[in-house]
Parts: structure tokens; sequence; C-alpha cells
């Protein structure tokens, strides 16, 4: 399931094909302070403590894992900073995922290439609110699904996460995944979503070159 989320998260940003290591998943952003990210594959303590020991400075590291506090101890321990805020991979069967409708603002969307995008517009023309998607499989991967401050509290996220589930379901898609904030999580919630795994993220900060040589601490596949 990660997998699936993190193939279709590369594609909503952009991003250079997922590089599979023994222990992790790697992908390059080459954002300041982020220059890439290591996904790693299992939660187990022996190699969560290796990777993060080793996790050059410029580089974020995340675990997928049931076990969110523990593994946070375990990363700060090993020299990794781990941030305060952890996300959540979330789940739901599309067939079941509400589509609720809001008067005054126009529903668009659009397809291109492997990804697919919502807007609501507001009677002025101005982006309401948006999301996107890319359907991997059968999956479909919501990402960047924001509502502008003007237009807050008047269901217009829950509208857009409808609208992208029914062009999930057109598309093949039987399931959605994504990675909720904390902000986010009490929204799709309500719609539905059920939390699957804790994401525990942390930056290195071993000295050296940003984003450096990950040789000693993976293995290529």
């Amino acid at each position: 399931m990660m997998r699936r989320w993190l193939e279709g998260w590369r594609l909503c940003r952009g991003l250079e094909p997922v590089v599979e290591y023994d222990d992790a998943y790697g992908v390059v952003l080459r954002l300041p302070g982020r220059e890439r990210e290591l996904f790693s594959r299992t939660d187990e303590p022996a190699i969560v403590a290796r990777l993060a020991d080793q996790l050059p400075l410029g580089t974020w590291l995340t675990v997928t894992t049931h076990t969110g506090d523990e593994v946070a101890a375990q990363l700060l321990a090993a020299g990794a900073i781990p941030f305060d805020e952890h996300k959540t991979l979330m789940s739901i069967e599309l067939s079941c995922h509400p589509q609720p409708s809001v008067g005054g603002y126009e529903l668009t969307r659009f397809t291109d290439g492997p990804l697919s995008f919502v807007r609501l517009l507001a009677p002025d023309g101005s982006v309401a609110a948006h999301g996107m998607m890319a359907v991997v499989g059968t999956a479909a991967v919501m990402h960047d699904i924001q509502t502008d401050p003007a237009h807050r509290r008047r269901g217009l996220g829950s509208v857009v996460m409808g609208a992208l589930a029914a062009r999930a379901i057109e598309l093949g898609a039987e399931t959605g995944l994504l990675m909720a904030t904390t902000d986010g999580f009490h929204l799709y919630t309500k719609l539905g979503w059920v939390a699957e795994a804790t994401m525990v993220t942390a930056s290195g900060a071993r000295l050296g070159p940003v984003g450096g040589d990950l040789g000693p601490v993976l293995t290529g596949r």
C-alpha cells in the first residue's frame, strides 16, 4: 500500500522514478533542505536505527508504522531529527466515497497524462478549491487538496474529494490512498477514509555534503 501511494505521490509532484534499495525507497526532490527522501520498507528497529544513524544532511527519512511515538524515539536516539507532526496513510473503497455538491461554484476537471485535476471556481472565476490525483493500477492517490482561506467552512474540500473519487472510478480505480496532515485527517475521516498507518518523518543531521552519497546507507537493487 505504501509503495502504491509513493508512486502516485511522486507522479503528482512530477518527480523522477522511485529508486528501490534493499531497505528503503529513494526519491529525489531537490528542495532546500530536502534534496532527497528515503521511505523505509520496514519499521524493524535495527533497520530504522541504521538508516537514521547514517542519514546525510539534506536527506529526509519517512517510516510507515503502527507505533509512531516509538519510531520517533528510535529516530531521535539514532541521531536524526524527527518532525513534530506525524502524518497518516489513509485509504477508502472508492465505491463508498460520498460525492456531495454545493451551490454557487462551478466544478471543472481535466486530465494531463497520468494526472487528473479538479477545481471549484467562484463566481468571479477565481479558484476556490482544488485537488489532484494519479491512478496507479487500481489505486487512486489523492494529493494537494486545498481550499482558499476565503472559501473555507463551506464543504468545498469534500466536493473536490468526491469529484476526484468519481473520476478515479471512471479510470478503473477501486481504492483511494492519501497521506493526511493533522488538519486534513479530520476531513477525510468524515468522508469515510480509514487510517492505515502513521508516517513518521525525520531529517538527517550527519555533517557532510547536502543530500550526499547514500552508498554507506543503502544497498541498491
